[in-house]
């Protein structure tokens, strides 16, 4: 018996498209990431998630609205997938940042995990997000849920529950705008017959359609 979880990082908006750090911002979907949502729920649907499990902000919450559409399936909220606080830098370019935090640029390129301004480090990210996204598979053991989430708070999440941290969260690509991400995992008492484990699997990382490659890179 496989549990199999999707992982849908929201459309496009307009901060993604200036470059902005959106944090836990409220952001709307641009009219790009609109179209984007609406191209890849079919997608998404195909994949037969018998539950979706959202962030409550909007960027998220619209995408997830598409694929349960799609998919026939009623969206339920989790406030654990919200994004990454980022604190003070909520709003604020890379180049800003570079520019007028000298801690920014420090902080960075230390390899070492950092609290965000007054906000998270990518541990407290990761701790929230994956006991959302355990919950929801031990909800739905068995069958496909579908995750709709944020670039950084997704790919934090595939990092530890692969049993990784922070130094191999940055050997990670960042997630596009509606890729999706693909993890299993099979049943404990099926893992013992086949001398295996439970642990969860990556089998698809930043999927995404012809049609809206080329989108930013998460923040």
């Amino acid at each position: 018996m496989t549990t199999r979880i999707v992982l849908v990082r929201h459309g496009e908006t307009e901060f993604n498209a200036d470059g902005r750090l959106q944090g836990q911002l409220d952001i709307p979907l641009s009219s790009v990431g609109i179209a984007q949502a609406e191209a890849v729920a079919p997608v998404i649907a195909g994949m037969k998630p018998v539950a979706i499990v959202s962030s409550p902000l909007m960027r998220a919450r619209v995408t997830a609205d598409a694929i349960g559409t799609a998919a026939g399936v009623a969206v339920g909220i989790d406030e654990r997938l919200q994004e990454v606080d980022v604190g003070q830098w909520a709003g604020q370019t890379v180049f800003d940042l570079r520019r007028y935090d000298p801690d920014y640029t420090r902080l960075m390129a230390s390899g070492e995990d950092f609290r965000r301004s007054d906000g998270e480090t990518t541990a407290e990210v990761a701790e929230r997000v994956t006991s959302a996204i355990e919950d929801a598979a031990r909800a739905n053991q068995g069958q496909t849920v579908c995750v709709v989430a944020h670039g950084f708070a997704l790919r934090a999440a595939v990092v530890w529950l692969l049993g990784g941290g922070y130094p191999e969260f940055l050997r990670f690509g960042g997630l596009g705008n509606c890729s999706w991400t693909v993890l299993d995992r099979i049943g404990s008492s099926e893992a013992d017959q086949r001398g295996m484990d439970d642990r969860w699997r990556l089998r698809t990382y930043n999927a995404v359609l012809s049609a809206v490659r080329g989108n930013a890179p998460a923040r």
